[in-house]
Protein backbone atom coordinates (compact mmCIF):
# COMPACT_ATOMS: atom_id res chain seq x y z
CA UNK A 1 0.00 0.00 0.00
CA UNK A 2 1.32 3.44 -0.98
CA UNK A 3 0.71 6.27 1.46
CA UNK A 4 0.47 9.85 0.18
CA UNK A 5 0.12 13.12 2.07
CA UNK A 6 -1.97 15.75 0.24
CA UNK A 7 -1.35 19.39 1.09
CA UNK A 8 -4.18 21.91 0.85
CA UNK A 9 -5.53 25.17 2.18
CA UNK A 10 -8.35 24.90 4.69
CA UNK A 11 -11.10 26.77 2.83
CA UNK A 12 -14.32 24.99 1.92
CA UNK A 13 -13.41 25.05 -1.76
CA UNK A 14 -9.81 23.89 -1.24
CA UNK A 15 -10.98 20.98 0.89
CA UNK A 16 -13.60 20.01 -1.70
CA UNK A 17 -10.99 20.10 -4.47
CA UNK A 18 -8.57 18.00 -2.46
CA UNK A 19 -11.28 15.45 -1.76
CA UNK A 20 -12.23 15.35 -5.42
CA UNK A 21 -8.62 14.69 -6.44
CA UNK A 22 -8.34 11.98 -3.78
CA UNK A 23 -11.41 10.26 -5.21
CA UNK A 24 -9.98 10.39 -8.74
CA UNK A 25 -6.69 8.89 -7.54
CA UNK A 26 -8.50 6.12 -5.67
CA UNK A 27 -10.42 5.30 -8.85
CA UNK A 28 -7.06 4.72 -10.54
CA UNK A 29 -5.53 2.85 -7.60
CA UNK A 30 -7.90 1.80 -4.77
CA UNK A 31 -4.95 0.61 -2.68
CA UNK A 32 -3.67 4.15 -2.08
CA UNK A 33 -3.85 5.58 1.42
CA UNK A 34 -4.18 9.37 1.27
CA UNK A 35 -3.84 11.70 4.26
CA UNK A 36 -4.97 15.33 4.05
CA UNK A 37 -2.63 17.98 5.51
CA UNK A 38 -4.09 21.49 5.94
CA UNK A 39 -1.60 24.33 5.54
CA UNK A 40 -2.24 28.02 6.22
CA UNK A 41 -1.03 30.39 3.52
CA UNK A 42 -0.58 34.17 3.43
CA UNK A 43 -4.03 34.39 1.85
CA UNK A 44 -5.55 32.61 4.84
CA UNK A 45 -3.90 34.82 7.47
CA UNK A 46 -3.98 38.22 5.70
CA UNK A 47 -7.75 38.16 5.28
CA UNK A 48 -8.11 41.94 5.03
CA UNK A 49 -5.40 42.49 2.41
CA UNK A 50 -6.75 43.18 -1.07
CA UNK A 51 -5.43 41.83 -4.37
CA UNK A 52 -3.42 44.88 -5.36
CA UNK A 53 0.19 45.63 -6.21
CA UNK A 54 1.20 44.82 -2.62
CA UNK A 55 -0.13 41.27 -2.77
CA UNK A 56 2.85 38.88 -2.55
CA UNK A 57 3.70 36.50 -5.38
CA UNK A 58 2.38 33.07 -4.45
CA UNK A 59 0.19 34.46 -1.68
CA UNK A 60 -2.14 31.45 -1.80
CA UNK A 61 0.45 28.76 -2.51
CA UNK A 62 3.86 29.72 -1.10
CA UNK A 63 3.53 27.96 2.26
CA UNK A 64 2.21 24.83 0.56
CA UNK A 65 5.08 24.79 -1.92
CA UNK A 66 7.55 25.12 0.95
CA UNK A 67 5.93 22.12 2.67
CA UNK A 68 6.12 20.15 -0.56
CA UNK A 69 9.76 21.02 -1.22
CA UNK A 70 10.55 20.17 2.42
CA UNK A 71 8.92 16.72 2.04
CA UNK A 72 6.25 17.44 4.65
CA UNK A 73 3.64 16.52 2.02
CA UNK A 74 3.80 14.42 -1.16
CA UNK A 75 1.54 16.43 -3.45
CA UNK A 76 -0.48 19.64 -3.33
CA UNK A 77 -3.83 20.56 -4.83
CA UNK A 78 -4.14 24.15 -6.07
CA UNK A 79 -6.68 26.20 -7.92
CA UNK A 80 -4.44 26.59 -10.97
CA UNK A 81 -5.15 30.31 -11.31
CA UNK A 82 -3.57 30.86 -7.85
CA UNK A 83 -0.16 29.62 -9.02
CA UNK A 84 2.50 32.13 -10.01
CA UNK A 85 3.67 31.80 -13.60
CA UNK A 86 7.32 31.16 -12.68
CA UNK A 87 8.14 27.48 -12.20
CA UNK A 88 9.23 26.62 -8.66
CA UNK A 89 12.56 24.75 -8.84
CA UNK A 90 12.27 21.07 -7.95
CA UNK A 91 8.48 21.03 -8.29
CA UNK A 92 6.30 20.04 -11.26
CA UNK A 93 2.64 20.21 -12.21
CA UNK A 94 2.17 16.45 -12.24
CA UNK A 95 -1.46 16.58 -13.36
CA UNK A 96 -4.08 18.98 -14.66
CA UNK A 97 -7.33 16.99 -14.34
CA UNK A 98 -10.66 17.49 -16.07
CA UNK A 99 -11.72 21.13 -15.91
CA UNK A 100 -14.88 22.52 -14.35
CA UNK A 101 -17.02 25.27 -15.94
CA UNK A 102 -14.93 28.35 -16.68
CA UNK A 103 -17.34 31.30 -16.64
CA UNK A 104 -18.00 33.82 -13.86
CA UNK A 105 -21.42 34.31 -12.30
CA UNK A 106 -23.08 37.39 -10.84
CA UNK A 107 -25.05 36.59 -7.68
CA UNK A 108 -27.63 39.33 -7.14
CA UNK A 109 -29.94 40.36 -4.33
CA UNK A 110 -32.86 40.90 -6.72
CA UNK A 111 -33.69 39.43 -10.14
CA UNK A 112 -32.03 41.27 -13.03
CA UNK A 113 -30.39 40.70 -16.38
CA UNK A 114 -27.03 41.83 -17.71
CA UNK A 115 -28.79 44.33 -20.01
CA UNK A 116 -30.63 46.09 -17.19
CA UNK A 117 -28.07 46.37 -14.40
CA UNK A 118 -29.09 49.55 -12.54
CA UNK A 119 -26.68 52.46 -12.32
CA UNK A 120 -24.80 52.51 -9.05
CA UNK A 121 -25.24 48.79 -8.44
CA UNK A 122 -22.87 47.88 -5.58
CA UNK A 123 -20.92 44.84 -6.76
CA UNK A 124 -18.48 43.03 -4.54
CA UNK A 125 -15.22 41.76 -6.03
CA UNK A 126 -11.51 42.11 -5.35
CA UNK A 127 -10.58 41.04 -8.88
CA UNK A 128 -9.31 43.92 -11.05
CA UNK A 129 -10.30 41.88 -14.14
CA UNK A 130 -13.90 41.40 -13.00
CA UNK A 131 -14.15 45.06 -11.95
CA UNK A 132 -12.90 46.27 -15.34
CA UNK A 133 -15.18 43.91 -17.26
CA UNK A 134 -18.26 44.99 -15.30
CA UNK A 135 -17.47 48.67 -15.69
CA UNK A 136 -17.20 48.12 -19.43
CA UNK A 137 -20.86 47.07 -19.62
CA UNK A 138 -22.57 48.99 -16.79
CA UNK A 139 -22.21 51.97 -14.45
CA UNK A 140 -21.54 49.95 -11.32
CA UNK A 141 -19.83 50.70 -8.01
CA UNK A 142 -17.13 48.16 -7.20
CA UNK A 143 -16.75 47.23 -3.52
CA UNK A 144 -13.57 45.26 -2.69
CA UNK A 145 -14.31 42.09 -0.68
CA UNK A 146 -12.42 39.04 0.51
CA UNK A 147 -13.59 35.75 1.98
CA UNK A 148 -14.37 32.21 0.95
CA UNK A 149 -16.99 31.41 -1.68
CA UNK A 150 -19.97 30.86 0.68
CA UNK A 151 -19.17 34.03 2.62
CA UNK A 152 -18.99 36.16 -0.51
CA UNK A 153 -22.14 34.65 -1.99
CA UNK A 154 -24.01 35.43 1.24
CA UNK A 155 -23.10 39.12 1.03
CA UNK A 156 -25.53 39.56 -1.87
CA UNK A 157 -28.28 37.42 -0.41
CA UNK A 158 -28.21 39.18 2.98
CA UNK A 159 -28.23 42.65 1.42
CA UNK A 160 -24.70 43.69 2.36
CA UNK A 161 -24.01 44.06 -1.38
CA UNK A 162 -26.35 44.36 -4.36
CA UNK A 163 -24.33 41.67 -6.14
CA UNK A 164 -21.07 39.74 -6.02
CA UNK A 165 -19.00 38.14 -8.80
CA UNK A 166 -17.79 34.57 -8.30
CA UNK A 167 -16.19 31.85 -10.38
CA UNK A 168 -18.93 29.52 -11.52
CA UNK A 169 -16.63 26.57 -10.82
CA UNK A 170 -16.50 27.30 -7.10
CA UNK A 171 -20.26 27.80 -6.88
CA UNK A 172 -20.87 24.51 -8.66
CA UNK A 173 -18.26 22.52 -6.76
CA UNK A 174 -19.71 23.60 -3.40
CA UNK A 175 -23.31 23.08 -4.58
CA UNK A 176 -24.20 26.67 -3.67
CA UNK A 177 -27.62 27.57 -5.06
CA UNK A 178 -28.19 31.34 -4.91
CA UNK A 179 -31.74 32.52 -5.48
CA UNK A 180 -30.69 34.93 -8.22
CA UNK A 181 -27.64 34.23 -10.36
CA UNK A 182 -26.52 35.39 -13.80
CA UNK A 183 -24.06 33.43 -15.94
CA UNK A 184 -21.66 36.01 -17.38
CA UNK A 185 -20.95 35.37 -21.09
CA UNK A 186 -17.36 34.42 -21.77
CA UNK A 187 -17.13 36.58 -24.90
CA UNK A 188 -17.47 39.76 -22.80
CA UNK A 189 -16.21 38.37 -19.50
CA UNK A 190 -13.19 36.31 -20.53
CA UNK A 191 -12.26 34.36 -17.37
CA UNK A 192 -8.94 34.40 -15.57
CA UNK A 193 -6.24 32.20 -17.10
CA UNK A 194 -6.69 28.63 -15.81
CA UNK A 195 -10.03 29.41 -14.15
CA UNK A 196 -11.91 26.21 -13.33
CA UNK A 197 -8.73 24.10 -13.61
CA UNK A 198 -6.78 22.37 -10.85
CA UNK A 199 -3.02 21.98 -10.66
CA UNK A 200 -1.66 18.99 -8.75
CA UNK A 201 1.91 19.75 -7.81
CA UNK A 202 4.55 17.23 -6.72
CA UNK A 203 8.31 16.98 -6.36
CA UNK A 204 10.12 16.37 -9.61
CA UNK A 205 10.79 12.67 -10.37
CA UNK A 206 8.97 11.54 -7.20
CA UNK A 207 6.76 8.49 -6.78
CA UNK A 208 3.84 10.80 -6.02
CA UNK A 209 4.36 12.66 -9.30
CA UNK A 210 4.17 9.40 -11.24
CA UNK A 211 0.98 8.36 -9.44
CA UNK A 212 -0.71 11.75 -9.80
CA UNK A 213 0.17 11.90 -13.51
CA UNK A 214 -2.37 9.14 -14.12
CA UNK A 215 -5.25 11.62 -13.77
CA UNK A 216 -3.74 14.25 -16.08
CA UNK A 217 -5.94 15.45 -18.95
CA UNK A 218 -3.76 16.33 -21.95
CA UNK A 219 -6.35 18.60 -23.60
CA UNK A 220 -6.97 20.65 -20.46
CA UNK A 221 -3.22 20.97 -19.92
CA UNK A 222 -2.74 22.28 -23.49
CA UNK A 223 -5.49 24.85 -23.05
CA UNK A 224 -4.18 26.04 -19.71
CA UNK A 225 -0.62 26.15 -21.06
CA UNK A 226 -1.75 28.63 -23.71
CA UNK A 227 -3.61 30.78 -21.18
CA UNK A 228 -0.70 30.89 -18.76
CA UNK A 229 1.81 31.53 -21.56
CA UNK A 230 -0.25 34.63 -22.35
CA UNK A 231 -0.10 35.61 -18.68
CA UNK A 232 3.67 35.13 -18.67
CA UNK A 233 4.00 37.09 -21.91
CA UNK A 234 2.41 40.21 -20.45
CA UNK A 235 4.32 39.76 -17.17
CA UNK A 236 1.06 39.97 -15.25
CA UNK A 237 0.48 39.62 -11.53
CA UNK A 238 -2.76 39.04 -9.68
CA UNK A 239 -3.49 42.79 -9.75
CA UNK A 240 -3.37 43.00 -13.56
CA UNK A 241 -6.81 43.07 -15.26
CA UNK A 242 -6.45 40.23 -17.76
CA UNK A 243 -8.55 37.35 -19.04
CA UNK A 244 -7.56 34.43 -21.27
CA UNK A 245 -9.45 31.34 -22.38
CA UNK A 246 -8.27 28.63 -24.76
CA UNK A 247 -10.35 26.02 -26.56
CA UNK A 248 -9.23 23.03 -28.61
CA UNK A 249 -10.34 21.77 -32.01
CA UNK A 250 -8.36 18.63 -32.62
CA UNK A 251 -4.71 19.64 -32.37
CA UNK A 252 -5.41 23.34 -32.91
CA UNK A 253 -5.65 25.71 -29.94
CA UNK A 254 -7.73 28.89 -30.14
CA UNK A 255 -6.95 31.57 -27.55
CA UNK A 256 -9.21 34.55 -26.72
CA UNK A 257 -7.67 37.16 -24.43
CA UNK A 258 -8.57 40.54 -22.96
CA UNK A 259 -6.01 42.96 -21.56
CA UNK A 260 -6.94 46.12 -19.65
CA UNK A 261 -4.89 49.13 -18.66
CA UNK A 262 -3.91 49.14 -14.99
CA UNK A 263 -6.81 51.45 -14.10
CA UNK A 264 -9.23 49.33 -16.14
CA UNK A 265 -10.31 52.22 -18.37
CA UNK A 266 -8.97 50.81 -21.66
CA UNK A 267 -9.22 47.32 -23.05
CA UNK A 268 -7.76 45.47 -26.02
CA UNK A 269 -8.64 41.94 -26.99
CA UNK A 270 -7.79 39.41 -29.63
CA UNK A 271 -8.15 35.82 -30.79
CA UNK A 272 -5.37 33.74 -32.28
CA UNK A 273 -4.88 30.07 -33.13
CA UNK A 274 -1.94 27.72 -33.35
CA UNK A 275 -0.57 24.26 -32.71
CA UNK A 276 1.97 25.25 -30.02
CA UNK A 277 0.18 26.51 -26.85
CA UNK A 278 3.25 28.25 -25.45
CA UNK A 279 4.11 30.05 -28.67
CA UNK A 280 0.46 30.99 -29.19
CA UNK A 281 0.14 32.57 -25.75
CA UNK A 282 3.36 34.56 -26.10
CA UNK A 283 2.42 35.74 -29.61
CA UNK A 284 -1.00 37.02 -28.58
CA UNK A 285 0.49 38.69 -25.48
CA UNK A 286 3.01 40.57 -27.61
CA UNK A 287 0.27 41.68 -30.01
CA UNK A 288 -2.08 42.98 -27.28
CA UNK A 289 0.69 44.70 -25.34
CA UNK A 290 1.63 46.59 -28.48
CA UNK A 291 -1.99 47.61 -29.05
CA UNK A 292 -2.49 48.75 -25.47
CA UNK A 293 0.66 50.87 -25.70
Amino acid sequence: MTKLRAGTRGSDLALWQTGWVRDRLLEVDPSLEIERIIIKTHGDTATEQLFDANWPVGGFVGAIEQALAGEQIDYAVHSYKDLQTAVTPGLVIAAVPVREIVHDVLVTREPMTLDDLPAGLRVGTSSPRRAAQLRAVADVEIVPIRGNVPTRAAKAENGEMDAVVLAGAGVKRLSIQPKYVLELPIDKFVPAPAQGALAIQARENSEAAAIVAKIDNADVRRAVDAERAFLTGINAGCHTPVGALATLDGGTVSLHAQLFSDDGSRMVEGIDTGDDPQALGRRLAEKLLAELG
